[in-house]
């Protein structure tokens, strides 16, 4: 496993992976789709040609083209049509949520657009180009994702802001930056592309080939215990799947999840969920606890009271966050502040802060699991704090969760079930029928 800095994320992105990252998934011909598309409904070549004014022969070959560039075959031929094999309607699925993600994209476009089929106003290398340049930095750096040139790149661009009758970029030097029409068209852009990744994955989990990617977003409540410990018991479970833990702000990691970046996010919930492209599941209620080194001169206390704790500084949780919100409500209702307060984002920052000083931290008694365990870090009070947080997944609305996806998922609500026990500790290998388990089982 790797650790990889990101520096678009607070504090970089801690990557967990058992392989290295693969570029995102190409789209194919988007007419070469609409075909399958056709075919799995019509049941036949011919009446899908004819919806799509094409001949028999265009749509068998836009087909076959699809059947090599996935390995798999897509339809059985019948003297009463045409009939999706497994692959086919695993891959009649994901197309369906590719013209869904792109239909999206296109709702707000004028001069009705948006009633087109999006494989009648998008081309494949636009989508790609699209999103490139919102992973991108720079143009050239765009342009090596997609494996063309500028030139090629901005061509294609400039055609479809022509059909659009709008801009859907602005360039600045070298940089290209993305009107709000682009910026919901790049989104659309990357989750069609997640869609036929995962197509990808589980046609290939279909035929007993466990690849792919896992990647999940953490917040700092999430990230010492309930997430590592669900990710590793699936990345063992499905050891060729890339399994990825990545770190941020919680603003960061919403954008990456609605654009396919990520697949969940785990952490304290919102509620109610921040947009209606996302959708909240609990796991369990948290409370945060007053935090401090063994030895602590409160630490001989009973129960220290509010008055005890404003002689000793704080770390405040980050600005914004749900717990900075619980922290600023302690103190204004006594009417005094403590008198030293670090702002501290970094959860090793703050532990390395906790263990060399006395100053104190409202933070989740899941956070300090181990150091709690090692004799390093204490917890002086739980009662401090008024409120609960609620602690669970966040996902896109109507995912479609791969095998490896749903595995990882029971594991996050059996750690989550067990954190609500802190002396008990569940079995890295559970008992599953995931692939090659009877060599897992403890």
């Amino acid at each position: 496993m790797t650790r990889q800095n990101d520096p678009h994320t607070e504090g970089g992105a801690a990557t967990m992976t058992n392989g290295p990252r693969e570029p995102f998934e190409k789209l194919p011909n988007l007419r070469h789709l609409k075909a399958l598309l056709h075919v799995g409904a019509l049941r036949s070549v011919n009446r899908a040609g004819a919806e799509m004014n094409l001949s028999q022969p265009a749509v068998t070959q836009a087909i076959a083209r699809l059947e090599k560039a996935f390995g798999a075959a897509f339809f059985v031929r019948h003297p009463t049509g045409m009939y999706p094999t497994d692959a086919g309607e695993i891959m009649l699925r994901r197309v369906a949520r590719v013209f869904d993600a792109l239909r999206a994209g296109l709702i707000h476009m004028p001069n009705g657009t948006a009633e087109q089929s999006p494989d009648l106003l998008l081309k494949s290398v636009q989508i790609e180009a699209l999103s490139a340049i919102s992973r991108a930095p720079t143009q050239d750096a765009a342009a090596q994702i997609t494996g063309t040139t500028v030139a090629a790149m901005a061509r294609n661009l400039n055609t479809l802001e022509r059909r659009l009758g709008l801009r859907l970029m602005f360039r600045d030097g070298d940089q290209l930056r993305l009107s709000e029409a682009g910026a919901l068209l790049a989104r659309a852009a990357k989750l069609s592309q997640r869609e036929l990744e995962l197509a990808r994955d589980e046609l290939n989990d279909a035929a007993g080939l466990h690849s792919g990617r896992l990647s999940v977003g953490a917040l700092p409540m999430a990230r010492t215990y309930i997430t590592p410990k669900a990710l590793i018991a699936t990345g063992m479970a499905f050891p060729d799947v890339r399994v990825q833990m990545v770190e941020g702000a919680y603003e960061t990691l919403l954008a990456a999840l609605r654009d396919g970046d990520i697949d969940y996010i785990v952490g304290t919930l919102r509620e109610p969920a921040p947009t209606p492209d996302v959708v909240e599941t609990p796991l369990f209620s948290d409370r945060l606890c007053v935090v401090a080194r063994s030895g602590h001169p409160l630490a001989g206390h009973a129960r220290p009271g509010l008055d005890a704790f404003l002689k000793f500084p704080w770390i405040a949780p980050r600005e914004g966050s749900p717990a900075r919100r619980e922290f600023e409500m302690i103190f204004p209702a006594c009417g005094q502040k403590p008198s030293q307060i670090y702002e501290v984002a970094s959860h090793m920052a703050v532990r390395a802060i906790l263990r060399e000083s006395d100053t104190l931290a409202l933070i989740s008694r899941h956070q300090i699991k181990y150091e709690e365990e090692d004799g390093q870090l204490m917890v002086l009070s739980e009662t401090l704090a008024s409120t609960t947080r609620v602690i669970g997944y966040t996902a896109r609305v109507k995912s479609a969760p791969t095998r490896p996806q749903q595995y990882f998922l029971a594991e996050l609500a059996r750690a989550a079930e067990f954190s609500r026990r802190p002396e008990a500790s569940p079995p890295v290998h559970p008992e599953s029928d995931a692939p090659g388990q009877t060599a897992l089982q403890s």
